[in-house]
């Protein structure tokens, strides 16, 4: 070779290590792949469902609510037709029975009307240029809960993938501060999975004071959090927790008592998520937090520094606090956190997840009715990716 050709190689090389890392090109192999197996054809929910198997032996019980069966119809469309770009329900609706398309958006209300328009960003996902224009619409709307559901689906189209122009930012930035609970919400989110792990200084510069603002609600703090802990996740970012922890100092126990505060702690943990021993610290202050979520702090932040270390010590501490017997009027909190615990931290070990999985069985007989609740999802992620 001559040097030329020796740098157009490398430059060919370069350009494709820069496509690989940011998966700029993942929306195009995912659909080669999807030809390739003959599974383009859109699906619906009732090829989940097997309507057709239960004719004539319908249960007596009365029927699903409407709203919450069409809210289910989103989710379970939006699975379903992940990154294949098309369905028959929101992205292309078919007709009916008389030969008229519904727009599925408008048969859900409220927030069911949010999670439709989110599902947007699921069916399109990672194809940023041809997903975010059919989505760009939908933010113009009069209706807030739409606003919501397409600031949500900017954010997830753009999840895990990096672009030149970096649109999600662009698009979501501005509605962080409205004034519209819902819309602030769903900017927070989608920049929380538009960035997740990229440690992006913009986002921490716009979401911390969102935090420690006395003026945001519970709800606003812990999400802005949530988001937070999504895009600093594992990076122990020290400026970040300070913003979370200046929130738990100033809150009041009644704010504190909201089960929406329990996204503050979810925030925290994930700035800590497999760092084990330099939690301690952070771990050490969460004990001065209001008694009212300093337990279940502590657990969630023990947890997500530890997680998928089959750390046995652990394991047993977070057994034991299963097995505690709780006042009536006691917050119980912790003990759900207690049990996910368990499975987050043995899921990464073989026959730590077996002894776990035993342990569980236990628990699901003779624990206090919280903990039996959380069994299920914990047996659940001992068993991810399986």
């Amino acid at each position: 070779f001559n040097l030329d050709e020796e740098e157009s190689i490398e430059e060919d090389v370069r350009e494709n290590m820069i496509n690989i890392s940011s998966n700029s090109r993942l929306t195009e192999w995912y659909l080669e792949l999807a030809r390739d197996l003959d599974v383009m054809e859109a699906k619906t929910p009732e090829d989940v469902y097997k309507v057709h198997l239960l004719e004539g032996r319908q249960p007596s019980i009365a029927t699903v609510d409407s709203a919450r069966a069409n809210l289910s119809s989103t989710f379970v469309n939006a699975f379903l037709n992940a990154g294949f770009g098309q369905d028959k329900l929101v992205v292309a609706p078919a007709a009916d029975e008389g030969g008229n398309v519904v727009n599925w958006l408008y048969k859900n209300k409220e927030h069911g009307k949010m999670s439709a328009t989110a599902s947007l960003g699921m069916i399109l996902m990672w194809d940023v240029e041809g997903g975010l224009p059919q989505i760009d619409k939908h933010l113009y709307s009069s209706d807030n809960y739409i606003v919501a559901g397409a600031l949500l689906a900017v954010g997830i189209v753009n999840s895990g993938v990096q672009n030149e122009c970096d649109p999600a930012y662009a698009l979501l930035f501005d509605s962080v501060n409205k004034e519209n609970t819902n819309v602030r919400i769903g900017a927070i989110l989608g920049l929380g999975l538009a960035y997740a792990g990229c440690y992006k200084p913009e986002i921490l510069e716009l979401l911390a004071p969102v935090i420690t603002d006395s003026k945001s609600s519970v709800e606003i703090a812990g999400f802005a959090a949530l988001a937070l802990g999504l895009v600093y996740v594992g990076s122990c970012n020290e400026e970040a927790a300070q913003a979370i922890v200046e929130t738990f100092m100033e809150r009041g126990e009644q704010e504190l008592s909201e089960p929406m505060a329990r996204l503050l702690c979810l925030g925290l943990g994930l700035l800590f998520l497999g760092r084990g021993e330099a939690v301690e610290p952070t771990l050490e202050m969460a004990k001065t937090f209001s008694p009212k979520i300093a337990k279940f702090c502590q657990i969630v932040l023990d947890t997500c520094a530890y997680a998928g270390t089959g750390n046995v010590l652990k394991v047993q501490q977070l057994l034991a606090i299963c097995g505690e017997q709780v006042e009536e009027e006691e917050n119980t909190w912790h003990l759900g956190a207690a049990v996910l615990g368990i499975a987050m931290i043995a899921m990464g070990e073989e026959l730590g997840s077996k002894m776990a999985f035993r342990s569980l069985e236990h628990v699901l007989h003779y624990g206090d009715v919280t903990v039996r609740r959380a069994v299920p999802l914990a047996m659940a992620l001992l068993s991810i990716s399986n």
